[in-house]
């Protein structure tokens, strides 16, 4: 199993962004299909994992994400585990996928 800490969950955002900018030159585009890799992460998806990211990385991003979209719904341990890391992956793959549109437009 993968140790799971914030250096290594930043290279995982960064290259599930870099796969996406490399298939489409819309933003719009690119910000669906990170919210769609989001979704999709095993991190998000197994309870175990979710739990794994949420105990070793800074997930300041995922915490706010859960208090803006769900502050008043009661969640389990295992909902909120998985939202956490939904936020955090997201946010991730979409600040790294505004950094390579900033430098494609700068080159």
């Amino acid at each position: 199993m993968t140790h799971i800490n914030d250096f290594w969950l930043t290279e995982y955002c960064n290259d599930i962004a870099q796969d996406i900018c490399r298939d489409t030159t819309d933003i719009d585009q690119a910000m669906d299909w990170a919210s769609e890799s989001a979704d999709g992460s095993e991190y998000v998806i197994y309870y175990a994992k979710a739990h794994m990211l949420c105990q070793n990385c800074n997930t300041v991003q995922g915490e706010d994400f859960v208090n803006d979209c769900w502050g008043d719904t009661p969640l389990s341990y295992d909902e909120m585990a998985c939202r956490i890391a939904y936020g955090e992956i997201e946010s991730r793959i979409r600040n790294a996928i505004c950094e390579i549109f900033k430098n494609k437009e700068a080159a």
